[in-house]
Order: structure tokens, then sequence, then C-alpha cells
């Protein structure tokens, strides 16, 4: 086993199925480690990444926002007008019973 990587070591003869998620999470550490070392050797890149992340950010709440509103919208049920559409239904049918 590897509790580092969380994950299991090849030692002889085994093959994996599946490596999609494993290969996603080293990328994005390769991603990663690179964006260190470019912001390392150059300030304006720094300043392009933060950019770049407060923009992502705020498109990110905006969505969200949008999101929110959307369920807003469709969870405005007036209850109130249901009870008397249903009341007035009730009375409908105690007045055909009653003919």
């Amino acid at each position: 086993t590897d509790p580092e990587n969380t994950d299991y070591t090849m030692e002889h003869g085994a093959t994996r199925n599946f490596q999609a998620e494993k290969l996603l999470e080293e990328e994005e550490k390769r991603l990663q480690k690179e964006r260190e070392e470019e912001e390392l050797n150059n300030p304006m890149k720094v300043l392009e990444n933060r950019t770049k992340d407060s923009k992502l950010e705020m498109e990110v709440l905006e969505n969200l926002q949008e999101l929110k509103e959307l369920n807003q919208r469709q969870a405005n049920v007036d209850f109130e007008a249901m009870l008397k559409q249903y009341k007035e239904y009730e009375e409908e049918q105690k007045r055909k019973e009653q003919e």
C-alpha cells in the first residue's frame, strides 16, 4: 500500500483497469507546480493569475446568484390561491352532489 498517495503500488504482474482519476490528480499537481514555479520567476504572472482567479470567482458567484434567483422564482407558490381554488372546487363538488 502507498498511504502517502492513498493508493497501491504495483510490484509485478499487476495492471490497472481504471487510472483516469489518478492521472487527473497527477496532471493537476503538475499544473500547480508549474504555476508556482512560473510565479516565483515572474511577478507579472502573479498579477495575471490573481486577476484570472478573481474573474473566475466573480463568475462563479454570479452563476450561484442566478441559480438562487431561479430557485426562488420556482419556489414562489401562492398557497393562499391554491387553498382558495381547492375550496371553490370542493364547494362545486358539494353543489353537484346536492343537485
